[in-house]
């Protein structure tokens, strides 16, 4: 298993809570040009049973692809993903994680703990559910491998909609683009 997806028609999941913390995150500095709030809470037992949770998913073959969420959250973590693919989007929809202003934001940018993007055949979509729930990790299926656009909506609102190419061009280039202002 690697962090990139491998092929079209794979059924994207995460594993872990969808708290959408903003503070001390990647959004807010790049964003707001602020560095600022609470950081994400990380519970050790929690973290603990994900880590062995995707070990042993690893292990058995049942997940093609995994990349956790911390530095951007969601949002990047799902976008990440299709980098060096090949050229391999995806579409997702995440439910949102609070009912506020800031909502859209939080459930794409928030960079809460213990979460980790898989992309599983549909052929593993019950073992990986079954192995999570039996480790009391919450599992959501939020989108599908295929295509060669990213597509994000948050409660069936689009957010996210550029070819693979450009997002990567733009993520490539982030670091150097901020260095020339």
């Amino acid at each position: 298993s690697s962090d990139l997806y491998k092929s079209t028609g794979a059924i994207v999941m995460l594993l872990g809570e969808k708290t959408g913390e903003l503070g001390g995150s990647e959004y807010l500095n790049t964003v707001h040009q602020v560095v600022a709030g609470e950081p994400p809470r990380l519970d050790l037992k929690r973290e603990a049973a994900l880590q062995q949770l995707i070990v042993k998913l690893i292990r058995e073959g049942a997940v093609e692809s995994a990349h956790d969420c911390s530095e951007g959250g969601l949002a990047v973590a799902i976008a990440e993903c299709t980098f060096d693919s090949g050229g391999l989007g995806v579409t997702a929809d995440l439910p949102a994680v609070r009912g506020d202003a800031f909502s859209t934001n939080a459930t794409l940018f928030g960079e809460s703990a213990s979460r980790i993007v898989v992309s599983v055949s549909p052929s593993q979509r019950g073992a990986v559910v079954a192995a999570a729930t039996a480790a009391g990790i919450p599992v959501t299926e939020i989108g599908t491998v295929g295509g060669d656009r990213i597509r994000v909506s948050v409660n069936g609102r689009a957010a996210v909609d550029s070819t693979v190419s450009t997002a990567e061009a733009a993520w490539a280039t982030a670091i150097e683009t901020k260095m020339h202002r």
